[in-house]
């Protein structure tokens, strides 16, 4: 639901505009008696996961990485599986720092070692990394041993191995199709700036309707946790404020998921769930609704501006938004529910007549009105379903007339038309 102060706001990046797949990089060299790599992870997805941003200012620090070292350190072990001759190997995490990509997109990288007992002769090597995020996540490995170099992919369901002692190359299938393209991205990193654009605009072409992302969710949901922190403990002045921004986050967030899902299905299920359990950490609550098919926040938020700021600047936005929820949520076969709401709709219209959402709530309530008629008429209420016949038609006749040339207006004529055609029958 987009409402006039601005609820559907695009959310850190979170927009229509393409961007590249995630994917992890990986430089792994291949000795006689160890296996080192330098692994570089998106900072974006893995301060997501990890919550590495302790300051919640939007920015990884170096500082912040150190300070997360336990916890990135054990994140890169269980992740990242090598044996050597069938013995699995436990990699020992080195220096982590920022990197860098000549488009400057950051990365986590971190320096890991595994050493074997004995020379290594057969040496195999998979990656899980980020598959919380992106089931397919993949990692775009460059492999050396004796001198030798080899490209190739890495991800779930995936193995690569390497007889080091014949020096034979050996690699499954499955690996080989998807490496193609993929190694074509790592090639693009690594070459020229033009090169890269030329990638980006395939990457377009492919995907131009990205909705939600990582880095988006990401950047919400440290502003929820700040909005939160400023709710609980920041200055009197400030915590209504905060109360009100943390609700347009929650809300917008929700019409985003929704949004994704209208689009593209559970494709992202895992951003999904994830945005479902971290706002539910923060007391915020968003909930599918599968008769409606999607997702809604309670609106708890609004309603606690209300309470501690009844007629501060934010109340016309907070009580809207409020009303809006209710209608878009009901299932207009309540009687008592839809009287309540009308009378609802018709007090802040009095109160608020200059607010600029209201020709879409008068529409709300024209809504109301003819559901209201339609149970009468059914009960075979004359007299009631009369009166709401003439109230129905007297607020779409009030909203062409006063909203000249708005969608609510051309909408109130077109229900209006059907309305009438509806009662002659």
């Amino acid at each position: 639901m987009c409402v006039a102060f601005g609820v559907c706001i695009a959310l850190g990046g979170v927009s229509l505009a393409a961007h590249a797949s995630s994917a992890s990089f990986a430089e792994i060299s291949i000795r006689d008696r160890t296996i080192s790599a330098i692994v570089r992870l998106p900072l974006d997805d893995l301060d997501l996961l990890l919550r590495l941003d302790r300051d919640l200012d939007g920015h990884v620090s170096e500082a912040e990485i150190e300070r997360a070292r336990e916890v990135v350190s054990a994140y890169v072990v269980q992740h990242l599986h090598i044996t050597a001759d069938a013995s699995t190997l436990t990699p020992t995490v080195g220096a982590l720092r920022l990197w860098r990509d000549a488009s400057g997109f950051e990365y986590l990288e971190a320096a890991v070692t595994s050493a074997a007992a004995r020379p290594v002769r057969v040496a195999s090597i998979r990656s899980d990394f980020l598959v919380e995020l992106y089931p397919a996540h993949a990692t775009q490995a460059r492999i050396t041993a004796a001198g030798r170099e080899e490209r190739t992919v890495l991800r779930v369901g995936t193995t690569y191995e390497r007889r080091v002692a014949d020096d034979r190359w050996t690699a499954p299938a499955v690996v080989l199709g998807a490496g193609v393209i993929l190694a074509m991205l790592w090639l693009a990193r690594r070459r020229t700036a033009t090169m890269a654009a030329v990638m980006l605009l395939v990457a377009s072409a492919a995907r131009a309707d990205v909705i939600m992302t990582a880095a988006g969710l990401n950047a919400t949901l440290k502003t929820m946790e700040r909005l939160t922190l400023q709710a609980r403990n920041g200055p009197e002045a400030e915590r209504a404020d905060a109360i009100f921004q943390l609700g347009v986050q929650a809300d917008a967030l929700a019409s985003l998921m929704s949004h994704e899902v209208a689009s593209h299905g559970m494709e992202q299920r895992e951003l999904l769930d994830l945005a479902l359990a971290r706002t539910k950490e923060l007391g915020i609550a968003i909930a599918y609704d599968r008769d409606k098919k999607k997702f809604f926040y309670d609106g708890a938020a609004f309603q606690r501006y209300l309470d501690a700021a009844p007629h501060g600047p934010h109340a016309a936005n907070a009580e809207f938004t409020l009303l809006a929820y209710q209608f878009y949520q009901s299932t207009g076969t309540d009687v008592p529910t839809l009287d309540a709401a009308a009378e609802a709709k018709k007090r802040f219209l009095a109160r608020y007549p200059k607010f600029e959402a209201n020709a879409e709530l008068s529409l709300y309530l024209a809504v109301d009105y003819s559901d209201l008629y339609r149970h009468y008429r059914d009960a075979h209420d004359v007299p009631a379903a009369e009166k709401f016949r003439r109230l129905t038609r007297a607020e779409y006749q009030r909203i062409a007339r006063d909203y000249p040339g708005t969608e609510q207006a051309d909408s109130a004529r077109q229900l209006l038309r059907r309305f009438d055609e509806e009662t002659r029958k």
